[in-house]
């Protein structure tokens, strides 16, 4: 039998949660709470679905750590953790798990760690400065660029990783949006021909077509990700896909809403579909593999709330609420395979 697991990382607290997800009454129950030596913010998945990286901020100094994954239960176990040169804000790593990255929006850089056979980040290997308001560090399915939005000069990167797991300014280095737009999460789609870039100063998204053999961006649409008659500041903030590409969801922190798009799979336009009032100052989310559920933190509610997604409209039901620790920032969801056949 399957097992499905939602982490949740809780940066006041210092405290990684682990829920598990009960498919069939519909909630999530308590497996673990690890306590971080630094507040936790961004976490991440390997491909492989062995290792979780977080990245901890503490007053002496930020750091990237790995969690071995225990495959019976999905409980964590610290396999190791090393100085990062800025505070991070997004932590990611290759496809292949040989490379780690830390993007850091305070420290306007990207670093990369060498990961060890078994995941364990080792010492920096390249540091890019000058990188304003870092927001995210995301390889393509090739495992060939690497993609990171900028949102101090509203523009986004992108990388060449070479066999050594050095990255290399491609040409042309960047693209570059709105100004004011302020690019801050992207996602691939499954099929890696298109790409989306949320834009959490002016509440928008961005839709490109993507050449895998150039790695090279170009813009074919921008849609508004905020509420009818909103009059606040936008904030936008957490983006994800479904595992068919048919649908994305985006967080709203200012109007505490999650959007939803429908996307067209040959094009990649988005079509809005609706906005669902969520927890309070919604950050993190995620969606299963399955693509059934779908998981939003809020960071001043202190909880998560976890949804049912009809795969064929994109609408969400609530089925669950549950407490976290204080300030839950990044969701991330796994499914363990079934070990028993």
């Amino acid at each position: 039998m399957t097992q499905t697991l939602v982490y949740v990382s809780c940066a006041e607290s210092r405290e990684i949660h682990v829920f598990s997800l009960d498919s069939a009454a519909g909630e999530l129950r308590p497996r673990q709470c690890i306590g971080t030596r630094g507040a936790p913010s961004p976490l991440k998945l390997d491909r492989q679905g062995r290792v979780l990286y977080a990245g901890t901020r503490e007053d002496s100094g930020s750091a990237l750590a790995a969690y071995t994954i225990d495959a019976s239960d999905g409980r964590l176990s610290l396999l190791g953790t090393v100085p990062a040169p800025g505070r991070p804000t997004y932590v990611a790593c290759d496809n292949a798990r040989r490379f780690g990255f830390s993007a850091s929006y305070g420290d306007n850089n990207l670093a990369v760690f060498p990961l060890d056979a078994a995941g364990a980040p080792e010492p920096v290997s390249q540091v890019e400065e000058n990188l304003m308001r870092a927001h995210a560090a995301v390889m393509d399915a090739t495992n060939r660029w690497l993609i990171v939005p900028t949102l101090g000069v509203d523009a986004i990167r992108v990388y060449r990783l070479d066999t050594g797991g050095v990255l290399v300014a491609n040409d042309p280095p960047a693209v570059i949006v709105r100004s004011g737009c302020g690019p801050r999460h992207f996602v691939f789609s499954p099929d890696n021909r298109h790409a989306h870039c949320l834009n959490e100063l002016d509440g928008s998204i961005d839709a490109f077509d993507f050449d895998a053999a150039t790695g090279t961006l170009e813009r074919v649409q921008s849609i508004s990700m905020l509420p009818h008659g909103f009059d606040g500041k936008p904030w936008a903030a957490e983006l994800r896909g479904t595992p068919d590409g048919r649908f994305l969801y985006a967080t709203e922190r200012t109007s505490s809403v999650i959007a939803v798009f429908a996307v067209d799979l040959q094009s990649g336009r988005l079509s809005a579909f609706g906005h669902y009032p969520t927890e309070t100052q919604p950050r993190g989310m995620a969606i299963d593999p399955s693509g059934r559920w779908l998981v939003a933190a809020g960071q001043l509610s202190a909880g998560v709330t976890l949804y049912e997604r009809d795969g064929a409209t994109g609408r969400l039901t609530t089925r669950h609420r549950q407490a976290t620790g204080k300030d839950p920032i990044c969701v991330e969801i796994l499914t363990l395979p079934d070990r028993t056949t």
